[in-house]
């Protein structure tokens, strides 16, 4: 990914760039010479897109990446983390287990068409937006 595209100075891509290398200790100079490969996650095929592979493509683009991400590789974490970063086009792609009251007003109120992603259980308190 060419670096105009990074927002360095944005505190959600080093959050989740930390956490990405805390928890699995990647080698920072072998990441950095994977990005470009990993930077299109969409043209990897399904059984190559590993948890390590998944996280770093994150680490480089957390706005766009979740919907490229298996649902058994997203965690609580990374789906909060990705949705701080692009509320209006991540929230489509968090598994309901994940979506908590508060992400869904946040969603809503962002885009009410977001309507059609928030569990069913939280869907009561928004029915009044519609009558």
């Amino acid at each position: 990914m060419p670096n105009e595209y990074i927002d360095y100075q944005d505190t959600n891509f080093w959050q989740l760039f930390n956490f990405i290398v805390e928890r699995l200790r990647i080698d920072l100079k072998e990441s950095y010479e994977q990005l470009d490969a990993i930077n299109n996650l969409s043209q990897i095929p399904l059984e190559y897109r590993i948890k390590e592979l998944c996280l770093l493509a994150l680490a480089t683009n957390p706005s766009t990446t979740l919907k490229y991400i298996p649902d058994e590789i997203k965690t609580e974490e990374i789906c909060q983390i990705v949705f701080i970063a692009n509320l209006k086009s991540n929230f489509k792609y968090i598994p309901d287990k994940f979506k908590t009251e508060e992400m869904c007003e946040e969603a809503f109120n962002a885009n009410p068409k977001n309507y059609k992603f928030i569990p069913a259980i939280y869907r009561k308190m928004y029915m009044q937006e519609f009558i």
